[in-house]
């Protein structure tokens, strides 16, 4: 009797749940007007194309969905789960073009490293190769990349893809390092719940491989500070790797202080050595010394850019953004966002540390008010977490 009570329950909850998902996407068609992004805002969408047919579509996935979650469920290895699944949901959007003009300023940097090779480019980044407020990396990989396969579009959306891919495991391994498994997996999994996210893989642009060695730095230094050995110098060159993706990872790196205050703080109350310490400073002389070189060869060209990010860059963004709302609840599929704001109160419950790791960037977002959903993206899988 009283697995049946439990049962009616769940079925319950889940058509409950089902009819939200087709009524929450209806309510906020009718409230699109609010939804202001600059790229995918829901008020063009519905200009060519009528609602019905995607109401029509999502009320079918819901169905689909729902008679998925009476199957038994089938053992499945997480990560290449992950990796599979939103490879593929990322390919099927190859087709989409570049609309953002930044696209012009990463493609000539790569254009000029495939045509005069790696060591051109390193000496004439920032001087004949104008570098605006753009950091390397991204660039010379998409250069690499270019002068390895040729010069054409495919092989650059296969990159993003598979840094798209790489982003569900990482968000898998640091879901699984500060919790368990499965905490992990559906962190992962959540990405995909994300359209503007899945807007930005196959675009030529540097958000989205941002996002993914932000993720490569915090598993790392997380693994490093755990257990020391290999993971502290792969763990540093993450960490110089991030740096130099772009500007606004510098900001976003300061996660890194939350982890390691975090860690040494439950070294402390397991009353453990000095470890996390020992393992924190070496990872943070080694990912110096690699920043450092780099930072000195090209000074002028950092300072030059820094100061332009300061006096022009900088007023323009606080002139242009988008809200939380859109962002939270337009960009992002709403259930995500309600959960994510219901756990902090599930994590305050359980007097539970490990999740400051994760708050941390969505804090630093909310206080200094970033409303640019493309510096946003880097933020998106701690939301997920």
């Amino acid at each position: 009797m009283g697995s049946d009570r439990s049962a009616t329950r769940k079925n319950v909850a889940l058509l409950s749940l089902s009819l939200c998902a087709v009524l929450l996407p209806a309510a906020l068609y009718y409230l699109r007007y609010f939804d202001d992004d600059r790229l995918t805002s829901w008020e063009w969408v519905f200009q060519g194309v009528p609602a019905i047919r995607i109401f029509l579509a999502l009320t079918g996935g819901v169905i689909v969905a729902f008679l998925l979650s009476r199957v038994p469920r089938f053992s499945v290895r997480p990560p290449l789960f992950l990796f599979c699944l939103s490879f593929v949901s990322s390919a099927l959007l190859w087709r989409e073009p570049e609309v953002i003009v930044d696209v012009s300023r990463y493609f000539t940097a790569a254009k000029h490293l495939e045509l005069y090779g790696i060591r051109y480019f390193i000496r004439e980044w920032g001087g004949q190769i104008g570098a605006w407020t753009d950091m390397p990396l991204v660039p010379f990989l998409y250069g690499l990349i270019f002068r390895i396969f040729g010069e054409s579009r495919i092989y650059i959306q296969i990159f993003t893809t598979l840094l798209f891919s790489l982003s569900t495991f990482f968000t898998y391994l640091i879901g699984r390092e500060l919790w368990d498994e499965e905490t992990g997996f559906y962190g992962g999994l959540l990405l995909m719940g994300m359209p503007y996210l899945l807007t930005q893989v196959p675009l030529m642009l540097v958000d989205l491989p941002t996002m993914c060695l932000l993720l490569c730095a915090m598993y790392g230094f997380l693994a490093a500070l755990k257990r020391g050995g290999l993971m502290i110098p792969v763990a540093a060159v993450a960490l110089f790797l991030s740096f130099y993706s772009k500007y606004s990872a510098w900001l976003m790196l300061s996660v890194l202080a939350a982890i390691f205050c975090v860690m040494a703080s439950h070294e402390r109350s397991t009353g453990g050595g000095r470890s996390v310490c020992r393992r924190a400073f070496v990872t943070a002389c080694i990912s110096g010394f690699l920043i450092g070189i780099v930072f000195v060869y090209k000074a002028e060209v950092f300072l030059a850019q820094l100061r332009l990010l300061w006096e022009y860059q900088k007023p323009g963004l606080g002139r242009w953004g988008e809200s939380f709302l859109s962002t939270f609840f337009f960009q992002i599929h709403p259930f995500i966002s309600l959960a994510a704001i219901s756990s902090v109160i599930v994590a305050i419950r359980r007097r539970d540390l490990k999740y400051v790791i994760i708050a941390w960037l969505v804090l630093l977002v909310l206080v200094l008010r970033i409303r640019r959903i493309r510096y946003l993206i880097v933020v998106f899988p701690m939301v997920s977490l």
